[in-house]
């Protein structure tokens, strides 16, 4: 092995020339690998001997990984090497979109408590995760990836006449949601948990938790998106902080804002513009951003009127911004842009755009936000 492909997988080379990416294969191992998908150019492979062992790997400690289930791909990698994997895979995809910048800073998590949000299938009424690359599942019946007050309710509870269970807690205030695809009155779980059907919430129904991050106490609905645990909220909210605190005076757009995280920390003296086009997410922020010089637009980022802004903090899905939204955003001709992205393959990308729209790479760091899996998390500053 070479290298590590951006899902975490090694990267080698086939007799024929084709790449081969190995599922479970970490750089300078020799192993022996069944081919499991081939293309004309690449071809996917999963490991079934290892010859030559690489001194990162370590024994498999969960028995459900081994078992099959698809949630955490890195558990074979020791966890002081994770992180510089990581950094490695996010580097590779800067270079392969041509943006030249410093070094990044590594991060990992304190004070972790694990997932606060997860998404099970219900096999036989009990929460149940997937198989890697399947629809079977793995039930588990212990899981060190989730925070406890979740894995209770993915353990102990009963989902019958459901096929998927939602399931979200808060950490640091003990609300906790459970969200079903069929009938909520044979659900079995503790008396202070919120049940509620998806059909409930397609007809209007509201539930949310809350959850505190940075000091500051949010609403989160059932269908807002939120950060998977409140110690990489915390984490995410320090770094941008720290990219924006020299940053001149002046408005600050909160892209992608979501429930108003970054808007609710970090805005100061500013005046804010959040940007948002979840319904869910928008009614969380008017509630979160109670009290703050903020205006908050339903609408999305590609399609939004740029006003001038002294900042933006851009946090979209995994796709990343795009071209639309990177043109939408530079419009507001920003002096400080920070990126938050969740893929290094749209961090390159997003970032090749930014640095052609006449800004550079000042500074960033990769974030072990997902400890356990092979998720990358990118915090950059671009600055004109």
């Amino acid at each position: 092995m070479t290298a590590t492909a951006r899902d975490g997988a090694g990267v080698a080379r086939g007799d024929d020339g084709r790449v081969v990416f190995v599922e479970g294969a970490l750089p300078g191992e020799s192993v022996t690998a069944e081919i499991v998908r081939s293309d004309r150019r690449w071809a996917r492979a999963r490991v079934v001997q290892i010859i030559e062992s690489s001194p990162d790997r370590v024994p498999v400690s969960c028995a459900h990984q081994l078992e099959g289930c698809g949630g955490c791909d890195f558990l074979h990698v020791a966890p002081s090497a994770r992180i510089t994997m990581k950094t490695a895979m996010a580097v590779d995809q800067l270079a392969r979109a041509g943006v030249d910048g410093p070094d990044p800073a590594m991060r990992t998590l304190e004070d972790d408590h694990g997932r606060t949000t997860i998404s099970a299938a219900v096999y036989n009424s009990r929460a149940a995760y997937r198989r890697r690359s399947s629809h079977d599942v793995v039930v588990p019946d212990s899981c060190a990836a989730v925070d406890p007050c979740a894995e209770a309710l993915l353990i102990e509870g009963r989902y019958p006449g459901s096929s998927t269970v939602v399931i979200r807690v808060g950490n640091r205030t003990g609300d906790r949601l459970v969200v079903v695809d069929g009938p909520t009155f044979e659900v079995e779980v503790p008396d202070d948990v919120r049940v509620v059907s998806r059909r409930e919430l397609s007809e209007g129904k509201r539930a949310w938790i809350h959850e505190v991050v940075a000091g500051h106490r949010l609403r989160i609905s059932a269908n807002s998106f939120f950060q998977n645990r409140p110690a990489g909220a915390d984490a995410l909210v320090d770094e941008v902080a720290s990219m924006i605190t020299d940053a001149p005076d002046g408005p600050l757009i909160d892209a992608y804002s979501g429930v108003g995280l970054f808007s609710r920390a970090l805005h100061g003296d500013r005046a804010v513009t959040a940007i948002e086009r979840s319904r869910d997410s928008i009614a969380d922020a008017r509630v979160n951003l109670a009290g703050v010089d903020a205006r908050i637009i339903r609408s999305g980022v590609e399609r939004w009127r740029a006003s001038s802004a002294a900042v933006v903090i851009a946090d979209p899905a995994r796709d990343g911004l795009g071209s639309r939204g990177v043109e939408a955003l530079l419009a507001a001709e920003p002096s400080v842009f920070v990126l938050v992205s969740c893929d290094p393959s749209a961090f390159g990308r997003d970032a090749a755009r930014l640095v052609e729209g006449g800004y550079e790479l000042d500074c960033w760091t990769v974030l072990d936000l997902f400890p356990g899996t092979s998720h990358v998390e990118t915090v950059a500053r671009f600055t004109r």
